[in-house]
């Protein structure tokens, strides 16, 4: 059972997405209407609608319904034609929101996959079957003529496509994208593209639609591949604002006698910019990410996820740097485990693996946030221990994490028991360059191993 403040909850997304949805419809239909019900260009409470169920789940269902009710309502519709309306609208963001989920798309859109299963979705599926059912309750009510019913089924096609294609992606990614918004940018994204906009189609009056898309599209395409949010903003500001002066009979989109000729046109345009953005910015993504994960494969260990060797260089002379500029102590650890090639022999590479992620996980629990901690090699680890209070310091934590490694490992049914080799090096003691350091640890290493193993060994303790 729902409690209070959910009910409430609800309630308020539910009026909301119903407002939403009646708002935004009255603006679609006010701009350019074939008739009461049907729109010529971007029918937007669509967008606003298959964003909301996608993000939110079948809870946005109810405002959807009540909205476009309302909306026919307002519209002159009787209650049963408003009813069947609402009802074939939710039906279709119930699809939305299984076909979705079916799929296993994501809503960030952060691949291909993603932004072609939602294209796909409502150009051939979502939209066809809006237009289909939609036209079909208006002509068994006597609305529509027979004569009337192709015609009809394009433009409540192309006007909910449209409204679709322009605002649910950019939704979607301003949701994922709402934390880390830089709202000045926004604004002057915003302000640029207004005011090419307004250059192109008003100052310099071009009334060549490809000739406006050989202007605007660079621009668009260009911040599609610095940043996809931005550039789904600026096409759906100039996607409005080409609306707006089409509306008031100004720009490019009145260039021939044909209202209808301009509008396709316009379509056309919207089209083509969106289209291309979402293109763009998602294979750029997709290299970006790509990049990235080569980056982390290089410098990270892909079994215990640790920095590797690559970048030992980097954390020593972060360290060294460190300890110079706050006058105080840094500890170069060379860790190795004792008779770890027995397990791999014994029990198969997998217990190996099983091995070396428990001992990171240990390792882990001794280094604290002001250290590092690297996989060098098959069994090889360093620990870098920075701004330590004294050496005695240093060999009490060794002596801890050597004590704790005793605790043997449980691999399916088999006990492990492992220890460590520990050589220990000091900035500066024991010099200021990762060479000097590395290679006193490493002999200091050699030298816990012959003394037994299982030991802690100082680079001081073998004379310079």
């Amino acid at each position: 059972m729902r409690s209070p403040k959910e009910i409430l909850n609800m309630s308020l997304s539910t009026l909301l997405m119903a407002l939403l949805y009646y708002v935004s419809g009255l603006i679609s239909l006010s701009v350019f209407n074939e008739n009461t019900l049907i729109t010529l260009s971007a029918f937007f409470p669509e967008g606003f609608a298959l964003a909301a169920v996608l993000l939110f789940g079948k809870r946005m269902l109810a405002g959807i319904f009540l909205g476009q009710f309302i909306l026919a309502l307002s519209l002159g519709f009787s209650f049963s034609v408003g009813l069947e309306i609402g009802l074939s609208n939710t039906l279709e963001a119930y699809i939305a929101y299984t076909l979705f989920n079916r799929f296993k798309l994501h809503t960030s859109l952060a691949n291909l996959k993603d932004v072609f299963g939602l294209l796909a979705m409502i150009i051939l599926l979502l939209q066809p079957f809006s237009a289909i059912l939609g036209n079909t309750i208006l002509y068994f009510n006597g609305i529509l003529q027979p004569e009337a019913f192709t015609h009809s089924l394009f433009y409540w096609w192309i006007g909910n496509v449209l409204g679709q294609i322009l605002l649910t992606p950019m939704l979607l990614i301003l949701y994922h994208e709402r934390h880390n918004l830089n709202i000045k940018e926004i604004i002057l994204v915003i302000t640029v593209t207004l005011l090419v906009n307004y250059i192109v189609q008003i100052t310099f009056e071009i009334k060549n639609v490809s000739l406006l898309l050989i202007i605007t599209l660079p621009m668009t395409i260009y911040l599609s591949t610095r940043n996809l949010l931005y550039a789904s903003i600026s096409s759906v500001v100039l996607a409005s604002i080409s609306l707006y002066f089409a509306h008031h009979g100004i720009g490019t989109f009145t260039h021939t006698e044909s209202m209808v000729d301009n509008l396709l046109d316009l379509n056309y345009f919207m089209f083509s910019h969106i289209l291309l953005v979402l293109l763009v910015g998602v294979l750029f993504q997709e290299k970006e990410v790509a990049i990235q994960s080569l980056k982390n494969m290089a410098h990270y260990d892909y079994l215990t996820g640790l920095p590797n060797r690559h970048i030992l260089r980097e954390e020593i002379h972060h360290s060294v740097a460190m300890a110079e500029e706050h006058g105080d102590v840094a500890a170069i650890c060379f860790v190795d485990l004792d008779n770890f090639k027995p397990i791999n022999d014994q029990y198969g590479h997998a217990a190996g693996d099983a091995t070396l992620q428990e001992v990171t996980q240990r390792l882990k629990r001794f280094v604290s946030a002001k250290d590092s901690l690297l996989r060098i090699g098959g069994d090889e680890f360093l620990i870098i221990l920075n701004r330590i209070e004294s050496k005695e310091a240093v060999d009490r934590s060794l002596r801890n994490l050597v004590e704790a490694m005793q605790e043997p490992i449980t691999y399916g049914s088999v006990s492990l028991k492992i220890s460590f080799s520990i050589g220990v090096s000091f900035c500066p003691e024991d010099g200021n360059t990762v060479k000097s350091l590395m290679e006193k640890a490493d002999k200091a290493m050699y030298c816990a191993k012959k003394r037994g193993k299982n030991q802690i060994c100082y680079a001081y303790e073998l004379g310079h």
